[in-house]
């Protein structure tokens, strides 16, 4: 039974990481969620209402079509019975560049809802990944507790093995038995921290919550060589929520554009064709220009374009508040990544291989009976303790870094 355990013991000291045949990439969830994610779909759909705007912008307003049937006498009622009927065909022509600006405003705004559209995309693909990192550091700190469940339950038929002879006490079985109830108890909270993300990476792939998502592959970190500096330049020509206010601002200074040009008149044109009764059919040509100076509408102009100049004013100072927010998101994920990297990099190479060489020197010190069981099984109990926080800064990790490559606008050359 010695024997047997110390092979378990041995086995158990390092995770398995095989991965399962069927295993997803991150890649794969990424495609998924950007071809079903509702919100996406919603984006793209106001991004091609934005384009169908561009060719309303360059038409005219409808052509007006009236008849007149007039000098019905009054003892009839019906009004073909009149002597004189006119036929008016009449067309309102916008004076020349109106379209063209009403265009350009158009264009902007097609812009502006495709900024806005790559913004939510980024924000997608942020969020898939950090699901992803979650679920991984799940299903790993769930593999380290089955090992130590497994562990506890091979000691727990050794002591009692000696037990019956009379080389261990009760108080060690049910110190093992409380031991192993705490790690089934904390295996139902890996658990819930497993379904969570499981539950929203499903969502933003419009899939079912409940559906399975298999074992993920091994992640091993790279290094942190990310520069800051060049990250903040990076994120003030890419980021696309501030691409969207700038195209904003090109929009509202098109529509001040356009409400200057209200004080030029528009132009009407129109036919008229008279038909009377015992005499020849006449028709006549009618010009006319609207009248923006009147009193009574030069006011309306004026207001225009005095909201859009607020409106211009508006959007530059968001547009300077998004540099300033750009730049202090990308230092402070920036400054999060990093610290967890260094943290997990320190569990890697320093604190689980000097835990890992306690346990064998423990190992060979039980072989030889200069150990009891329990310091080695709390040299190994530590050794897993510090690889389940090993995995939860990993993932603390990779959500700063998804959120960091969110901040600046672009995916790193790495995923990890």
């Amino acid at each position: 039974m010695k024997n047997k355990i110390l092979v378990v013991l041995c086995s158990l000291c390092i995770l398995v990481k095989a991965q399962s045949s069927d295993s997803v990439s991150l890649s794969t969830f990424i495609r998924q969620a950007l071809q079903a994610n509702y919100k996406l779909k919603a984006s793209r759909s106001a991004v091609q209402a934005a384009h169908a705007r561009i060719g309303q912008a360059t038409m005219w307003e409808a052509p007006q079509i009236a008849v007149s049937l007039m000098d019905n006498p009054l003892n009839s009622i019906n009004p073909l019975n009149g002597i004189e009927r006119e036929y008016s065909l009449t067309q309102m022509i916008p004076f020349p560049g109106k379209t063209s600006l009403s265009q350009n405003a158009a264009k902007a705004n097609v812009a502006l809802a495709e900024d806005v559209y790559g913004a939510e995309e980024r924000t997608i693909i942020a969020e898939v990944k950090k699901q992803y990192a979650m679920i991984y550091s799940a299903q790993r700190r769930i593999e380290v507790n089955l090992a130590n469940q497994e562990l506890l339950k091979q000691m727990i038929a050794s002591v009692r093995s000696k037990y019956a002879v009379g080389l261990a006490s009760q108080a060690d079985i049910l110190r093992l038995e409380i031991e192993l109830s705490k790690l089934e108890n904390q295996r139902a909270t890996l658990e819930h921290d497993l379904r969570v993300p499981e539950a929203m990476i499903n969502t933003l792939r419009a899939m079912p919550t409940t559906t399975a998502i298999p074992k993920l592959p091994e992640i091993t970190l790279t290094s942190f060589s990310l520069d800051k500096d060049t990250l903040v330049a990076r994120a003030l020509m890419l980021r696309r929520e501030l691409s969207a206010m700038k195209n904003e601002v090109i929009m509202n200074k098109a529509e001040l554009a356009m409400a200057q040009r209200e004080r030029f008149p528009d132009l009407m044109i129109g036919g008229l064709y008279k038909e009377k009764t015992g005499m020849p059919d006449t028709w006549e040509l009618m010009v006319g220009i609207s009248i923006p100076i009147a009193p009574w509408v030069s006011g309306k102009v004026s207001g225009r374009i005095e909201e859009s100049e607020y409106k211009i004013q508006r959007s530059e100072a968001l547009v300077s508040d998004m540099e300033t927010m750009v730049r202090f998101e990308v230092i402070d994920t920036w400054t999060k990544a990093k610290a967890h990297w260094e943290q997990a990099e320190r569990y890697r190479t320093s604190i689980i291989p000097n835990a890992q060489q306690t346990l064998e020197s423990l190992l060979s010190a039980y072989q030889t009976g200069k150990t009891d069981f329990l310091s080695l099984i709390d040299s190994f109990r530590m050794l897993q303790m510090y690889k389940m926080e090993y995995y939860m800064e990993v993932a603390d990790y990779l959500m700063h870094r998804y959120d960091l490559e969110r901040a600046v606008g672009f995916d790193f050359e790495t995923n990890f």
